[in-house]
């Protein structure tokens, strides 16, 4: 089978089970959009086992300090004020970590703190499944790419 046709085939087949997963099994909590941009972001770091290094740290990373921005947003009374300084610091922030190794792709970092703004940006328990989310979302791409590799090969 070509390589596009079989990545085509493993993402389809996988993004079926994504699909039943996040949306089929709402105890999960699972966040199905978000599981796609973590997906899509593992493929833009450029695939493989580097790949998930390369992209889950800061993602999490992004989410996590995004989370911290929102509790202080809420500690400073929640004004308009409060939002923009403490957003501004947190760019400055998801910027300054790619002098991190293992926090150097900084469009995870931003797609991170993205989603979590997205899901609502709320300071609860919403932050795990967030996390939980990237973290299925980049093993899905990796699995769709082994796959796909394995479809490839011609029996011996």
């Amino acid at each position: 089978m070509k390589p596009l046709i079989a990545l085509a085939v493993s993402i389809a087949l996988l993004v079926a089970v994504w699909v039943y997963l996040s949306i089929g099994q709402p105890a999960l909590q699972l966040i199905p959009w978000i599981g796609f941009v973590a997906w899509a972001t593992f493929f833009a770091a450029g695939g493989g086992k580097a790949a998930v290094t390369k992209t889950l740290p800061p993602a999490i990373a992004g989410v996590l300090l995004t989370a911290a921005t929102m509790y202080g947003v809420g500690h400073f009374g929640g004004s308009l004020t409060s939002l923009v300084v403490l957003v501004a610091l947190l760019a400055f922030v998801l910027v300054v970590m790619a002098s991190q190794r293992h926090l150097a792709y900084t469009p995870a970092a931003f797609l991170g703190a993205a989603t979590y703004f997205g899901s609502g940006g709320k300071v609860d328990e919403s932050i795990l499944f967030v996390a939980a989310s990237w973290i299925v979302g980049v093993a899905f791409g990796f699995l769709s790419e082994q796959f796909g590799a394995r479809l490839t090969k011609s029996p011996a």
